[in-house]
């Protein structure tokens, strides 16, 4: 957990942080229902919003949904992405297992009907697939679901540590729900992209392509 005699100062210097980029232009992200989110989420964990927007975009201009992707290899995918994509291997290959499991559990292979039941249920639900990583079902909770949560990868959370704005202990998952307290519920998405946005400048965590 956050060590809590330190929680002020960090709410302070995240309060100052986010006034810094308030007038700044925020990350952007393509378009896509819960069900392609989930392949967004794995294309933006540990890499960047630019790089995961263009292989993205490069996925679906060669397959038709998710169930074609699912059946490709994972060599097929990697090419998609690119082979200098950021832990490719891991990522293709933790996707191909979430896509299974899903074909699995549902007839039509989405996750669209979790918009319509709690949002606790949906949690559980995305947290207990085959494959699932934190930050994705973050990401689909908040960008697809549109839940109050802020998901937060190594890239964002060393970004956040060396800037002391976090304790250097504490997980990503309580970090993200300790900046989530700290702001309005409506505000997650847009704090989201922001924070990606300035932790990829931090780092240089941004491709070139």
């Amino acid at each position: 957990m956050l060590r809590l005699r330190h929680s002020r100062e960090y709410s302070i210097r995240l309060a100052s942080l986010l006034e810094r980029l308030r007038d700044q232009a925020p990350g952007v992200l393509p378009d896509a229902s819960p069900t392609n989110g989930l392949v967004l989420g794995f294309l933006v964990w540990e890499s960047s919003l630019t790089r995961a927007a263009h292989a993205f975009r490069r996925i679906f201009e060669r397959v038709v949904d998710v169930n074609e992707l699912r059946l490709c290899l994972p060599e097929e995918i990697g090419a998609m992405i690119g082979e200098r994509y950021p832990k490719a291997r891991q990522r293709v290959a933790r996707m191909r297992r979430v896509l299974a499991d899903l074909h699995e559990r549902e007839i039509r292979l989405s996750i669209d009907h979790l918009r319509d039941v709690p949002a606790v249920d949906a949690t559980e639900y995305l947290v207990s697939l085959d494959g699932m990583l934190s930050y994705v079902a973050a990401f689909v909770r908040l960008h697809g679901l549109h839940h109050p949560v802020l998901p937060v990868d190594g890239i964002l959370r060393d970004a956040l540590v060396a800037q002391e704005i976090v304790d250097p202990l504490a997980d990503p998952d309580v970090i993200g729900e300790w900046i989530a307290d700290q702001i309005g519920p409506d505000d997650c998405a847009s704090v989201h992209l922001a924070l990606r946005r300035w932790a990829e400048s931090q780092i240089g965590a941004s491709p070139s392509e």
